[in-house]
């Protein structure tokens, strides 16, 4: 199936393929809208990366940009839980592209990892990326190292663990 120019594209996530993809059909002419389930624009770009990593300003800067060609953008929006792809049907979208991403943590299989203040790397970034961090004190370990286990310890020591 052919779309006209100028119809209606929903796309599912603001993170890089997302942000990608709403670029280019911009281009081509066409009516993007990007629905974010996080209050934040951005992804892991923006929850996953801390700013000492990726400056937040070059991030927004992008987006603004893809606000310039046309591109509008709802947050706070979980596609499947607030609204259905029926309903965006309904109003009008014709098409859709799905940049879900792979922002979840893995369990490891080893004691303890269910206890009390254990927390995945990315879980961790996610909630101080989106204000919800709280001071840490204390000895803080990190399982693993990799970008992510060295961007949560980075960040657990600005929150003050040690």
């Amino acid at each position: 199936m052919r779309y006209n120019l100028g119809n209606k594209i929903a796309v599912v996530g603001s993170g890089p393929s997302g942000l990608s993809c709403a670029y280019y059909l911009a281009i081509d002419g066409y009516k993007v809208t990007v629905l974010e389930k996080e209050e934040k624009l951005g992804g892991m770009l923006t929850l996953g990366i801390p700013s000492f990593r990726l400056e937040k300003e070059v991030l927004n800067a992008e987006i603004d940009v893809l606000r310039e060609m046309g591109v509008s953008f709802k947050t706070g929006v979980e596609v499947g839980k607030d609204i259905t792809l029926n309903q965006l049907r309904e109003e009008g979208y014709e098409a859709f592209y799905l940049a879900i991403g792979a922002q979840g943590g893995r369990r490891l299989g080893i004691e303890g990892e269910e206890g009390q203040g254990v927390i995945s790397g990315v879980d961790f970034l996610r909630n101080v990326n989106l204000g919800r961090k709280s001071e840490l004190s204390g000895n803080v370990v990190v399982i693993g190292g990799g970008n992510v286990a060295i961007d949560v310890a980075r960040t657990a020591k600005r929150q003050g663990g040690r």
